[in-house]
């Protein structure tokens, strides 16, 4: 039976999702509560893997089973053993040919910042505390020009193969919600620090310290020595996966 689960967990406290030799993660969470729920070890396929610190409101998993566990008992007993920053949301029986990171279309991230001068309290640690007011009309404006299909060397990790640096972003949309200004992005994926270094590159606009038409020109220019500074990860949350 091949289970396909949407995980919530807040990124604090792990060193990103990807299983790893040294550090806590989502994915070595996860399978340790699968093991102790069904006394196998599991494979499991995560829709992306987000940075060390960075959060999920609908990051996407699927792995098999015997089936001898129905998905709802299934969702129970996970989240009985899992740690209280991770959640299991939903669990449902998908086709064998489904696969959480291939299968995928489109995945949404959204990064949140705080422009006000007193720090955060409650939301510290899943925002990005700027201090002084932001122009969102600006940033709205500089992150038209990242919709369509890019290579996004610039702002993406060079540890990505460069055969693997065009994608298309659905959407990149800035506007004020609250107290906070949100970026949301939607794209086909998401390179390695992709979200991360646009975000920062939009605050050095809204702080007025760059024109909107600098962010397009640094995407265009496909160097990335000339990427702005990267967003702390804390701001950065996976909130949908679309198939």
């Amino acid at each position: 039976m091949n289970i396909k689960v949407v995980l919530g967990y807040d990124g604090s406290n792990f060193a990103g999702w990807q299983q790893q030799a040294k550090g806590r993660t989502v994915e070595a969470e996860l399978k340790r509560a699968l093991r102790a729920v069904t006394g196998h070890d599991h494979v499991v396929y995560a829709a992306g893997r987000t940075d060390a610190g960075a959060h999920a409101e609908g990051q996407v998993v699927n792995f098999h089973t015997d089936g001898r566990m129905a998905p709802r008992r299934l969702m129970a007993a996970l989240n009985a053993r899992l740690p209280e920053d991770v959640a299991v949301l939903s669990a449902e029986e998908v086709p064998d040919d489904f696969h959480a990171r291939y299968s995928a279309r489109w995945r949404r991230y959204r990064y949140r910042y705080l422009d006000r001068t007193a720090r955060p309290a409650l939301e510290r640690g899943r925002c990005w505390h700027v201090r002084g007011p932001l122009d969102v009309d600006a940033m709205a404006e500089a992150a038209r020009a990242l919709e369509g299909r890019h290579d996004w060397t610039s702002y993406c990790s060079t540890s990505e193969p460069a055969r693997d640096r065009v994608r298309e972003m659905r959407s990149a949309r800035v506007a004020r919600r609250g107290e906070f200004v949100e970026l949301e992005l939607v794209a086909e994926g998401f390179l390695r620090g992709l979200v991360r270094s646009i975000a920062g590159a939009l605050a050095e606009v809204g702080r007025g310290k760059r024109p909107p038409e600098w962010v397009g020109t640094i995407l265009q220019a496909r160097d990335r020595r000339r990427a702005p500074r990267t967003a702390p990860a804390g701001g950065l949350t996976l909130m949908e996966v679309i198939y």
